[in-house]
């Protein structure tokens, strides 16, 4: 999802940076550590956090971002659940019974799964849901990862061209009864499960979803959960409380009566806020990094994310040059990015599926084939490439719009990218224009800029996949337009390949390589994050996939 991010699907660098928690696995991904808080409980089981920005919106079927999908994923279920980086039932009262061939899967939900009106959870909720999600009135951003998971008539109903267009009820998931749910795909594939997590697959009530019309998910009475918490309050702009769940199906194991949020903009008052224990965790950027580093509270985690520029081929007609492209891709000194701006254990990047993230059936990781990316040119190769592309051209300028957040650190980021493209390519102008994390959303989801900044990725589901498909031509995370036969044919193939793992493996390395040295988009590096947190806080967990931050299982000790 797009990270501020998902986030697919893109994110403010500063919402990345200072916001979203997620880890890949590595070092301190548990801050369950002992440094100095007791074993005995405190009385009063309430975690205080901040976001960056408020939540853009709790309605599953609209969630593009990892602030909203954090937040649902702590309100609602899935059949499945990433806990402490490990895939478990949620919803369902077991692992699925599989077929043979691996294209249809048998879920029994569990007994005890109510929603918090005390209702149960029942297999046709997930037949509703889904068909909701898919209906083209809905108009959810993500419906097309339906179709990545290959359930049975998904990609049908989402063409327009075809007969099947909006008849929802010939997806292939049905209620064999209340507590029985089948879902029949059209391949093998290898990461159906891991999806069973993601939200554009939760469970919805029909009655009440129906009954709330345009007001669902606008204010905490608009929902109905099923997840281990519920939204009691939401002060918009300002903050919002979770309280645990009574109604959730492992309530008992919930600690925390409350996880309280606020929404601070500005870094130095949330480290104010954290040195007087108002926040409990504070992220930290490059300047405090010096500052804390030696602190027992200290921390840091590898994350599974990626950030990159998206260049806008269909609305510059420049982009249309390949050189112009690659130019762009080897003018940005992404050491200067990780060793002076970040300082949190951030890595080079140019490539776009994370080192570390997943590994093949040969058990060696994804980037074994190409460690340190592609398009290795130095930013002399880059004038060189600009000065050929303005003779093909018949241009001497190139006046660009550069599109980010409007954070101080996303300021900072945009600042010196824009430095790095003006500086190596003569010519070039890269006007800064600064949005609010929703605006920024919309604008970047109609195609509305030049160069689309403060984009980052982090993964929907633990495959490659899940940065690899978002670029084919028909996908809608590809706001930028780019579309090549080519590169629809390789992930096609790969997609027709579940049974064959390691010729899967193969397309899919094939894929990047192509994405990347036809220069589409500029990644930039692959995040780390460091933070600080009370050392009577347990159990927080930062995740590589599925929630961010994982607090269900947190505790406050006495201190």
């Amino acid at each position: 999802m797009r990270k501020k991010a998902s986030w697919s699907i893109l994110v403010s660098i500063l919402l990345v940076v200072s916001l979203f928690l997620t880890a890949c696995g590595g070092n301190n991904n548990n801050a369950n550590d002992k440094n100095g808080a007791g074993n005995e409980l405190a009385g009063k089981q309430v975690l205080y956090l901040y976001e960056t920005a408020d939540i853009p919106t709790l309605d599953y079927t609209q969630a593009t971002d990892t602030t909203s999908g954090d937040a649902i994923s702590m309100l609602q279920a899935g059949l499945m659940v990433y806990d402490n980086n490990e895939l478990k039932p949620d919803m369902a009262a077991s692992e699925p019974e599989v077929s043979k061939d691996g294209t249809v899967y048998t879920f029994k939900i569990r007994d005890n799964a109510k929603w918090s009106d005390g209702s149960p959870v029942t297999a046709q909720d997930f037949v509703y849901g889904w068909q909701h999600e898919l209906d083209p009135k809905t108009a959810a951003p993500y419906s097309f990862i339906y179709a990545s998971a290959n359930i049975k008539n998904a990609a049908k109903i989402l063409d327009k061209n075809s007969d099947l267009y909006g008849k929802v009820d010939q997806l292939g998931i049905k209620a064999l009864d209340d507590k029985t749910l089948q879902i029949t795909l059209e391949k093998a594939t290898p990461y159906f499960l891991s999806l069973m997590s993601f939200q554009p697959f939760f469970p919805a009530k029909k009655e009440f979803v129906e009954k709330q019309g345009d007001k669902y998910a606008k204010e905490p009475e608009n929902l109905l959960y099923n997840g281990p918490f519920v939204l009691s309050k939401w002060d918009h702009g300002q903050g919002w409380i979770f309280k645990k769940n009574p109604k959730y199906w492992d309530a008992k194991n919930i600690t925390l009566d409350e996880v309280n949020f606020k929404v601070v903009k500005d870094s130095t008052t949330s480290l104010n806020l954290y040195k007087t224990d108002k926040v409990y965790l504070k992220n930290l950027s490059a300047e405090f990094v010096d500052q804390y580093k030696n602190s027992k509270e200290f921390k840091t985690v590898p994350m599974s994310c990626v950030a990159y520029l998206k260049l806008n081929i269909a609305k510059v007609p420049a982009f249309q040059n390949e050189k112009v492209r690659k130019a762009i891709y080897m003018a940005i000194d992404r050491k200067g990015i990780t060793d002076v701006l970040l300082k949190n254990g951030s890595i080079p990047a140019q490539y776009f599926v994370p080192k570390n993230f997943t590994k093949g059936p040969d058990g060696k990781d994804f980037r074994a084939a190409a460690p340190e990316g592609y398009n290795l040119g130095s930013q002399k190769e880059a004038t060189k490439l600009w000065n050929e592309a303005k003779k093909e051209l018949h241009i001497d300028k190139l006046n660009l719009e550069y599109l980010t957040t409007d954070s101080d650190t996303a300021s900072k980021f945009a600042e010196y990218d824009a430095n790095q493209i003006e500086k190596t390519l003569p010519g070039v102008n890269v006007t800064i224009t600064k949005q609010p994390w929703g605006e920024y959303l919309k604008r970047d989801d109609n195609g509305d800029y030049d160069i689309g900044g403060g984009a980052s990725w982090c993964p929907d589901y633990q495959d490659p996949m899940t940065f690899l498909d978002m670029w084919t031509s028909n996908n809608q995370n590809n706001t930028g337009k780019w579309s090549d036969k080519h590169y629809d044919q390789l992930i096609a193939q790969a997609t027709n390949l579940g049974n064959k793992p390691a010729e899967r493996w193969t397309k899919l390395q094939e894929a990047e390589k192509y994405l990347l040295e036809k220069a589409v988009i500029v990644p930039e590096y692959q995040l780390g994050r460091a933070y600080i947190v009370k050392p009577y806080v347990k159990g927080l967990v930062f995740q590589s996939y599925g929630a961010t931050i994982d607090y269900r299982h947190a505790q406050i000790m006495k201190h």
